[in-house]
């Protein structure tokens, strides 16, 4: 990507990620606006709190629906257009892939299988001028991480902090400064990579 290129973020009022038409008429809305997709960000997610074995499966399931199965169907969704660019996809994956957090495997879970995905999809693409990498945060700073605090009963995400070498809150901006990496010429020599950007926490 370049300086200059369009951004467009398609948030969940625009696009259900569980839902293929939804993703497909986010893909042709997109489309129509720039005439083309030079790089896709998958970073839909959900978290809830509960044990495999006393909460509400369904809940579960959907974790990993969102979570994983979402950047699935936005590959998907994506690839032609994609492929037609030589483009790049950026998906975002956790620390909690590397890691087990109590009461939210299938959060973990979910987030391992992307570790997985971008790798498979690396090797898929193979000669295709497409590379697939995905970044691993850490706790950072966003509404997520304050949904996570309160399904904890923490006083506030900040506790959070505590995890992690840095002993900060990761700011959404040093996600995004790797994402950027990942998608300009600096980045070009990487594919199925997962880069820790988390400050220490899966140490």
């Amino acid at each position: 990507m370049a300086a200059g290129d369009e951004v467009i973020a398609v948030g969940r009022a625009e696009c259900d990620v569980t839902d293929q038409a939804s993703l497909a008429a986010a893909v042709e809305s997109t489309v129509e606006r720039t005439g083309r997709i030079d790089a896709v960000v998958a970073n839909a997610g959900i978290a809830n709190l509960g044990t495999v074995a006393v909460s509400d499966v369904e809940a579960l399931v959907r974790t990993i629906d969102v979570n994983l199965n979402g950047v699935v169907r936005t590959v998907a969704a994506t690839l032609p257009h994609v492929r037609a660019a030589r483009g790049y996809y950026l998906l975002v994956s956790s620390a909690a892939a590397f890691t087990g957090l109590p009461g939210m495997a299938a959060y973990c879970a979910a987030k391992a299988g992307v570790t997985g995905l971008v790798r498979g999809l690396a090797a898929e693409l193979r000669g295709s001028g497409i590379t697939a990498n995905a970044v691993s945060p850490g706790s950072t700073a966003t509404r997520i991480l304050d949904e996570s605090a309160r399904l904890y009963d923490l006083e506030s995400a900040e506790a959070f902090s505590a995890q992690q070498p840095l002993a900060r809150l990761l700011d959404p901006d040093e996600i995004a400064a790797a994402l950027v990496w990942l998608a300009g010429p600096d980045g070009a020599a990487l594919t199925g990579a997962t880069i820790p950007v988390d400050g220490g926490l899966a140490l």
